[in-house]
């Protein structure tokens, strides 16, 4: 089993983040494709209840160089299902928890964890843990190089989404998705 953890500050509210930002499908379709290279992304189920809470599974199929010996496991593609639950209760809430389901019965297991901490005004910390498990050292190491190369790109993408967001007149309006701010309760 490996754990890390990805941590980098960006210039806004944990509440307008996921607001504004992480649940826009714009944002997420732009993500997967120039952060991840995905050859496809297909929203499958997305659900969101009255309180704020959120479900998405998506079907995902990245573009890999995976070394000779994992294709043989693998295939060609490690295509896989995008699990993930929006959490906003509880400790680290409100969070992100995804898990990465390959297409075919494979000893791995893939669990993420994404919040932000509020770290002064306007400021905040994007804060991503993965734990990753398989027997194989080598499907390990692969898999932990792809998402820290996946997640190093999705801060450049983000930053640049931010400041697109900044420079655009339609950025003062804090009620982007109406309802959505329930899941944040005022001070």
């Amino acid at each position: 089993m490996r754990k890390f953890t990805i941590r980098y500050p960006f210039g806004i509210e944990p509440e307008q983040y996921w607001r504004d930002v992480f649940f826009d499908r714009e944002y997420t379709e732009t993500l997967w494709h120039e952060a991840y290279h995905v050859l496809a992304y297909d929203l499958v189920e997305e659900t969101v209840m009255p309180d704020g809470r959120r479900t998405r599974t998506t079907r995902v199929t990245p573009k890999l160089d995976m070394p000779p010996t994992l294709r043989k496991q693998f295939g060609d593609s490690m295509a896989f299902v995008e699990r993930g639950r929006f959490e906003i209760e509880g400790q680290n809430a409100p969070k992100w928890l995804v898990r990465l389901l390959p297409p075919r019965p494979v000893n791995i297991s893939i669990e993420i964890e994404i919040r932000l901490e509020r770290s002064g005004p306007g400021q905040s910390d994007w804060i991503v843990e993965v734990e990753l498990a398989s027997r194989d050292r080598e499907v390990l190491e692969f898999l932990e190089r792809t998402l820290r190369k996946g997640y190093q790109r999705a801060i450049e993408v983000t930053a640049r989404w931010l400041q697109k967001r900044r420079d655009s007149p339609m950025s003062e309006s804090p009620d982007a998705q109406p309802g959505f701010p329930s899941a944040f309760p005022g001070p």
